[in-house]
């Protein structure tokens, strides 16, 4: 057993020994296994430490998984797949408390961990109900012929999640990956596995999925790369970098051809026109925020007011809203480059741009304004609490066109009380989601992903069950 300390008292955990593979937890079958100590970012104190696989151990998964599909879990009818995405759901409710601390022990404030969770529960609940649906089109018969379309799963599939929001994400990927009737190879991020962890746990306990169906294994770039080459491996769907995600994109062509879904970096803008409601726009940032000129110095006095309202702490104490970078790697890099955007002189500090205390990777919520497009911070997806006002816009065309010179496309922002103007931006603006008056709000129906550098494929929505289902078209002579 392993315990954290929260504000409420400890909470203990099974510990994880070694990755979950067939059912179980079990010792790695790498010749040199590895151990990664994860470390609490608020305290800069060991919270776990890990067993991580190897690629010997997905070759394992793969053939469990294999087998599985060939065997019991291909006997599943669509209700009962229903009800087991059902009971996944409501074990995770059942554990909101413990599952929350995992990814608040990471940095993750409590509240927003809170709803990670409840969101996850509501994409189980969401895809059981599109599991026993999944029927194909009849077409009229013409010339003594009857056509009709038939899905099928995909296949064994491989799952990468990035550290930002661990479960959660995961869920937007098992969950239609199961709906549809395949087995997983689950990969979190490295710095963030062990809700994923508790998950495999859960799902053993309190279902009755057949053994080999899911499985996580935690690790590095090993790991990762041993999932988009295994030619037994039939569908890769992958949440990270741009840079990594060239890489899943040639190493699943190399490899078997796999279908890939990619949901990749992003440089938000979110555009705030005059008419806008300045208070509840104050609520939100993307990563680069457009501000008309009329408002722009009454805007960034009430954003500057609020952002030092913030409360900076422990993740696993309510008491503080804004917790630590998720580990020293990620708060270097972050610190870079503010560090950077100082000496470059194509922005100004108006807030924060430094480390906050002296023990945890805590970073004071940093806002540069007067950003030039040219500049690193315009251009670059820095993942960390910093936010680039650009230089104000005067015109509609003119914002389009600044917030559409990127080469990313994940998602948009646009407050303003004129739905015409609203609606014109949602046409132009070259992302896959737009939100107007509102921001990061994701919802199981929904389909989330981008465009141009940002990815292809969608998670979530009636659009994720395309990715995780073949269709093979029939036709019989009458």
């Amino acid at each position: 057993m392993f315990s954290i300390k929260t504000a409420k008292g400890s909470v203990s955990f099974t510990r994880f020994a070694g990755p979950f593979i067939n059912g179980k937890f079990q010792p790695s079958l790498s010749s040199t296994p590895a151990k990664r100590q994860l470390l609490n970012p608020s305290t800069e104190e060991l919270l776990e430490t890990v067993h991580e696989a190897g690629p010997e151990d997905v070759d394992h998964a793969v053939k469990c998984a294999q087998a599985a599909l060939k065997g019991p879990w291909k006997a599943f009818s669509g209700r009962q797949r229903r009800n087991l995405l059902l009971d996944i759901a409501h074990a995770l409710e059942k554990n909101m408390w413990k599952l929350m601390v995992l990814e608040a022990a990471c940095g993750k404030p409590l509240p927003e961990a809170q709803y990670d969770i409840e969101e996850s529960i509501e994409c189980f609940r969401y895809f059981a109900g599109h599991a026993d649906k999944l029927h194909g089109l009849s077409f009229a018969t013409e010339g003594g012929h009857k056509s009709y379309t038939v899905r099928k799963p995909i296949g064994v599939c491989g799952l990468i999640t990035s550290f930002n929001y661990p479960l959660l994400l995961a869920s937007w990927k098992i969950a239609p990956a199961l709906a549809c009737g395949n087995t997983i190879i689950l990969k979190p991020a490295p710095q963030t596995p062990l809700s994923s962890l508790m998950l495999g746990e859960l799902i053993a306990e309190h279902t009755n999925l057949p053994e080999g169906v899911f499985n996580v294994l935690p690790g590095g770039e090993a790991v990762g790369s041993a999932i988009v080459n295994h030619k037994g491996i039939h569908k890769c769907s992958f949440t990270g970098s741009g840079n990594v995600g060239r890489k899943v994109m040639a190493s699943a062509s190399n490899s078997n051809l796999k279908p890939i879904t990619l949901e990749l970096g992003g440089k938000s803008p979110l555009i705030v026109f005059a008419d806008a409601d300045l208070d509840r726009a104050n609520c939100c940032a993307g990563s680069r925020l457009y501000l008309e000129s009329s408002i722009e110095v009454k805007f960034l006095e009430k954003l500057k007011s609020r952002t030092e309202q913030v409360k900076i702490g422990d993740a696993l104490d309510e008491t503080y809203n804004f917790g630590a970078v998720v580990d020293r790697v990620q708060f270097e890099r972050v610190m870079a480059f503010i560090e950077n955007a100082k000496q470059e002189g194509q922005a100004q500090l108006l807030t924060g741009g430094k480390r906050y205390g002296t023990k945890g990777y805590f970073i004071e919520p940093t806002i540069f304004t007067n950003v030039q497009e040219t500049s690193t911070l315009a251009k670059e997806e820095i993942f960390g609490p910093v936010l680039s006002v650009m230089k104000p816009f005067t015109s509609i065309d003119e914002v389009l066109e600044r917030a559409n010179a990127t080469p990313y496309g994940l998602a948009s922002g646009v407050w303003t009380q004129d739905l015409s103007k609203a609606e014109h931006c949602i046409q132009e603006l070259e992302s896959g989601i737009t939100w107007v008056n509102c921001y990061n709000l994701c919802t199981a129906h929904l389909p989330f992903g981008g465009v141009k550098e940002s990815g292809f494929g969608k998670d979530l929505g009636t659009e994720a069950l395309n990715a995780y289902t073949t269709v093979k078209a029939v036709t019989i002579r009458v």
